[in-house]
């Protein structure tokens, strides 16, 4: 367990201290009406060390809801087409159906539970970095802290904008009659004030961490989330636009990343599976990651014991998982996919398939799945509603110490996602040569992650052109099921291509974004008529 971590349950003082920020319309009556359990109050916690420590660490917290242990896979990859809704059928959890099938609506409860949740973690950083600054304490302690405090606030953010493009800018705690905050004007100014708080942050943050630290946000990490911000505002060649563009940053992204490289504190772990293991995470490859603990957060498993993800775990007697988000291949049960599309573009044939990552990532009818003794499973395709499952999360039984969650972390930001971006910059300014580099060092690692592997081969001779595609086809492998998925092609202007041609309805101008949750305008009159358009 991460030290930082067995501070989190104090993330129920700052949630109780909220007055402003956030409207919590999920509690029920009898929980507000409870008499405290303590004197603390804004007034008199915020006078120690441990104080500013207790709420950064209530600051992380929400970082392992909703928003990236079930948002990630519903609106990367399932909106991105790479999975599907899942599950036995239509039925359970229909909701996600209306993100799957472009026919959401403002009132989706998913809405409101990302849109609160990231609010409530913007909420919680803005107290760190309003209330810390006034403690007698050590000063690089205190500037650490706020640091680390401004990077939360802008992963918050970032995971906002690249839902909703404009939202309410609060970068202070609110009084409950200054809660009303209008979107601006621009897209410009949400980017503007992520990026100068990663610029803040990158400055007082150590690029590495020892001890109950590791995990925290690091100057790699800043640098990274403010390539990736700089990397959504630029339009690639053969794009007319984007929601998220302001000026082409490419350059920018390359001196960012380039930093991070020149660092030496990043590297591509020689075992691509090992990424997915307890002994991977937070290695060298790992830039961020939301810190899992067993039995209570990471990927939310609770599958007896068994240690698929309980959301993607499938559904049977042997794995008693939920069977969501399941990988769309060339083949499926009898029955399912009506539609001959459905199979178009799909994620499976986007491997080769002497691929490792193939193998690493879907499990697909005849794969062993060994857990030691006498629990040794066939794979089989009716375990769900696709014929394939997710591969990428399964840890053995043991490592579970008999917790009912997983301990594994949610990976968001790695270093191969780093060489990636690097490489796009590269070839947008014309240097498709030295672009080349890096894919194939991605390409490289993933062969060598299996013995006897034939491919992925080096690329060779290939045009600006050519290599764009083909570094948003190697994102795709590489990363996939990760969340990243949709946002990759609407940034690229790639989705209405490729999800129409699946069958999916996505359209262009309105599906690039997502509704204001229908119940934030209802209570928000800065909001009213200013819903995204096609909404």
């Amino acid at each position: 367990m991460i030290n930082f971590k067995r501070k989190l349950h104090l993330s129920l003082l700052a949630g109780g201290l909220i007055t402003g920020g956030m409207v919590l319309q999920a509690c029920e009556e009898e929980f507000l009406d409870r008499k405290p359990l303590s004197e603390l109050t804004t007034a008199n916690f915020y006078t120690s060390a441990a104080d500013a420590l207790a709420a950064l660490n209530a600051a992380y917290d929400p970082l392992q809801w909703d928003v990236h242990s079930r948002m990630d896979w519903i609106f990367g990859d399932v909106v991105g087409g790479d999975t599907d809704k899942g599950s036995t059928d239509d039925q359970d959890y229909s909701e996600i159906l209306q993100f799957q099938n472009f026919t959401q609506v403002a009132s989706a409860p998913l809405l409101m539970d990302f849109w609160s949740q990231s609010y409530d973690g913007v909420y919680r950083a803005n107290l760190v970095l309003e209330r810390v600054p006034d403690i007698d304490m050590d000063p690089q302690l205190k500037a650490r802290i706020l640091g680390e405090a401004k990077f939360l606030r802008a992963q918050y953010y970032f995971d906002l904008v690249r839902a909703w493009g404009r939202v309410p800018i609060i970068t202070t705690v609110l009084n409950p009659d200054e809660v009303f905050v209008a979107r601006p004007e621009s897209i410009a100014e949400n980017w503007e004030q992520i990026e100068q708080d990663l610029r803040d942050a990158a400055e007082v943050l150590p690029w590495v961490y020892g001890g109950g630290d590791v995990g925290r946000a690091t100057k790699g990490a800043a640098l990274a989330l403010l390539a990736k911000v700089n990397l959504f505002q630029s339009t690639p060649e053969g794009c007319s636009s984007t929601p998220y563009a302001t000026t082409d940053q490419y350059q920018e992204v390359v001196d960012l990343t380039g930093e991070i490289i020149a660092s030496g504190n990043y590297m591509l772990l020689p075992d691509f599976p090992g990424l997915f293991t307890l002994q991977g995470e937070n290695s060298p490859e790992h830039i961020f990651s939301v810190q899992g603990v067993a039995g209570t957060g990471g990927w939310n498993n609770e599958n007896d014991g068994l240690a698929l993800n309980q959301w993607i775990a499938p559904r049977t007697s042997n794995f008693s998982g939920w069977g969501f988000s399941t990988p769309i291949g060339p083949i499926t049960p009898e029955g399912y996919g009506g539609n001959p599309k459905i199979k178009v573009n799909n994620i499976y044939e986007a491997f080769e398939p002497c691929d490792p990552r193939l193998e690493y990532s879907i499990l697909e009818p005849g794969d062993i799945i060994d857990h030691g003794g006498d629990k040794v499973y066939e794979y089989d395709n009716t375990w769900s509603r696709t014929g394939y499952s997710i591969q990428k999360f399964l840890i053995p039984e043991a490592e579970l110490a008999g917790a009912a969650n997983s301990p594994l972390n949610i990976p968001l930001i790695r270093y191969a996602d780093v060489l990636l971006w690097h490489a796009e910059a590269l070839n947008e300014l014309g240097r498709t040569d030295e672009a080349l580099e890096f894919v194939n060092m991605i390409r490289a690692r993933a062969r060598a992650s299996m013995p006897g592997a034939t491919c992925p081969l080096p690329l060779e001779n290939v045009s600006q052109a050519e290599l764009r595609d083909l570094i948003i086809l190697e994102r795709r492998r590489e990363l996939a099921f990760e969340g990243h998925r949709f946002f990759d092609l609407v940034r690229t202007c790639r989705a209405s291509e490729v999800l129409n041609a699946m069958g999916r309805p996505f359209v262009e101008g309105k599906h690039n974004l997502f509704p204001i949750p229908q119940a934030e305008i209802d209570r928000n009159p800065a909001l009213q008529g200013d819903q995204n358009p096609g909404f």
